[in-house]
């Protein structure tokens, strides 16, 4: 299952990156975070101390890129 990342600062929309990757291992890899914090993320799972409320810190969108099958019906 492939995912695409965007990582930009939601006041003036500055991205620093969009792109997609094979799964939540190798886009861990490519942020140096755990498997488990960008799970949490792309799952949108609340926390107590919710780390992605900080002023400075940027907004990260994962989402699911879903392939469509031969009925050109998602999966």
């Amino acid at each position: 299952m492939r995912f695409n990342c965007k990582i930009y600062h939601p006041e003036n929309n500055f991205v620093l990156m969009n792109e997609e990757f094979e799964s939540l291992k190798h886009l861990s890899k490519e942020l140096g975070l755990t498997y488990n914090q960008v799970a949490d993320i792309s799952s949108d799972k609340k926390r107590i101390t919710d780390y992605r409320k900080f002023k400075y810190f940027p907004k990260i969108e994962i989402t699911k890129i879903y392939k469509k099958s031969k009925d050109n019906k998602e999966e």
